[in-house]
C-alpha cells in the first residue's frame, strides 16, 4: 500500500475544531494512562536555517508520527509522517500547516472547556494572524462570546467585520488594557518576546492561554500574570521547562513555582485535580506537542481514506 499524500487544502476540508478537540481529549487521556507518549522537539541550526522535528506514539490508536519543519526568516513549513504500528509501515504523509493551525487552536479550546464557566462572554485576542484567527474560531465553537476585543499591530478591521458577521459577536480592535479588562478568556498568539499586557489588568477569574512562542528566551506573559494564577497548566513538563519562556523566565526570576504548575498527563491521569471552573486565574502555556500532531494526523488520515477525498488506499487504520 502506497502512503497517502494529504495536502493542506485537503486537511482544511477534513478537519473541524470540534472533532479535533475530541481526538486531542482522547490522546491526552491515553497519555495519562500510559498508552501514548511524546517524542520531544529537537532543533538543528546552520547559518540562518533551522530544522526541527517532534512526534508522538499513540498505542491507543496503533499509530506514531513525526512532524519535521524548516524555519527560514521566521517562516515555517510543516510535513507530518504517519505510521501504522501494526504493519510498521508509513500510511500517510501530510502537509502540516493546516494541521498545526487546527491542533493548536483546538487544544486551547479543549483546556478552556474544562476550566472556564460556560457563560464566558468576553474574549481578548492578542494577534489576529493565522493562528490567532484559528484560536478565536475554535473558542467561539465552545463559548457564546458577546465581545471579542482584538489587539493586533496589523490592520485587522476587515477580519473583525467578517468575524462579527459569522459569529454575531461584537468584534473590535482596541488597546491592550481595554481588551484585557473584564475579559473572561485572554489568548496571546503573537511572536512577541516581551509581555503583551500587564497581569494586574486581569479579572480575578480569567483564563489566559499563551500560544504564540516556544522559545526559552521569549515570553508573552509577565510575572504578575503567573504570580496571580491559582494554577498554571502546561502540556508536558519536561518539554515546557525547556521551551516555554514564560515559565522558564518566571521560575528563573523567583523561587520555583512548580508547586502550582500542572501538566496534562498529570491532570488526565487524575494525579492532580483540574482547577475548579471559574475559581481564580488559570494560565495555560502551550508550546505544542508531537502527540497533538499525531492525533490530528490520525484523524485526517481516517477521514481521507474513508471519504475518497484524496487518492490512495481507502483502508483505515485499525
Amino acid at each position: 500500500m502506497q502512503p497517502l499524500f494529504i495536502q493542506d487544502t485537503d486537511v482544511a476540508r477534513l478537519l473541524d475544531h470540534g472533532s479535533v478537540i475530541d481526538v486531542l481529549d482522547q490522546a491526552y487521556l491515553d497519555f495519562g494512562a500510559g498508552r501514548a507518549s511524546v517524542h520531544p522537539r529537537t532543533r538543528s541550526e546552520c547559518a540562518d536555517a533551522r530544522l526541527s522535528s517532534m512526534g508522538g506514539i499513540w498505542t491507543g490508536r496503533n499509530v506514531a508520527a513525526v512532524k519535521v519543519y524548516p524555519t527560514l526568516a521566521g517562516r515555517f513549513s510543516f510535513l507530518v509522517n504517519l505510521f501504522d504500528l501494526g504493519s510498521n509501515k508509513a500510511i500517510a504523509v501530510l502537509e502540516g500547516n493546516e494541521l498545526t493551525r487546527f491542533r493548536t487552536a483546538a487544544q486551547t479550546a479543549l483546556i478552556a472547556s474544562k476550566v472556564v464557566p460556560a457563560g464566558a462572554s468576553k474574549l481578548a485576542l492578542f494577534g489576529a494572524g493565522v493562528q490567532g484567527r484559528g484560536q478565536a474560531a475554535a473558542l467561539c465553537g465552545v463559548f457564546p462570546f458577546q465581545d471579542i476585543a482584538v489587539v493586533d499591530p496589523q490592520d485587522s478591521e476587515d477580519w473583525c467585520r467578517r468575524f462579527a458577521l459569522s459569529t454575531g459577536a461584537s468584534v473590535y480592535a482596541c488597546s491592550a488594557e481595554e481588551a484585557v479588562r473584564g475579559a473572561d478568556v485572554v489568548v496571546t498568539a503573537t511572536r512577541s518576546t516581551e509581555p503583551v499586557f500587564l497581569g494586574h489588568w486581569l479579572k480575578s477569574r480569567a483564563f489566559v492561554a499563551a500560544v504564540g512562542i516556544s522559545s526559552p528566551k521569549g515570553r508573552e506573559l509577565d510575572d504578575a500574570t503567573l504570580d496571580r494564577a491559582e494554577r498554571v497548566i502546561v502540556e508536558w513538563l519536561p518539554q515546557s521547562m525547556e521551551e516555554a519562556g514564560d515559565i522558564v523566565l518566571w521560575n528563573a526570576a523567583k523561587a520555583t513555582k512548580l508547586d502550582k504548575t500542572l501538566d496534562l498527563p498529570m491532570l488526565y491521569a487524575g494525579k492532580a485535580p483540574w482547577p475548579d471552573v471559574g475559581s481564580g486565574i488559570t494560565v495555560f502555556k502551550s508550546v505544542g506537542t508531537g502527540l497533538a500532531d499525531t492525533a490530528c494526523a490520525y484523524l485526517a488520515y481516517q477521514r481521507a481514506s474513508r471519504s475518497g477525498l484524496v487518492g490512495g488506499s481507502r483502508e483505515a487504520v485499525a
